[in-house]
């Protein structure tokens, strides 16, 4: 498995724990300490969908060669 492969296990558990635990704070009675738990795991939950896009966007771009540079340009290495 690699980095980011891993990265991606990892950030879809939190985002989704994160998420709970939004839902948790939001249906929780009011106070301060629910304001601060919905700030805190609101807070986490965007983090850690914005990482989660960018690994998802890293891991589903097109391969591309070394040497296809080269090729495009016309020049071969002999």
């Amino acid at each position: 498995m690699t980095r980011a492969q891993r990265s991606l296990v990892i950030l879809t558990a939190v985002t989704i724990l994160s998420a709970g635990l939004l839902a948790q704070a939001l249906s929780s009675t009011g106070g301060v300490g629910a304001d601060v738990l919905t700030a805190a795991s609101l807070l986490l939950l965007i983090f850690s969908a914005t990482l989660l896009v960018r690994v998802l966007q890293f891991l589903t771009r097109p391969v591309r060669r070394p040497d296809a540079a080269a090729r495009r340009r016309g020049s071969r290495s002999r």
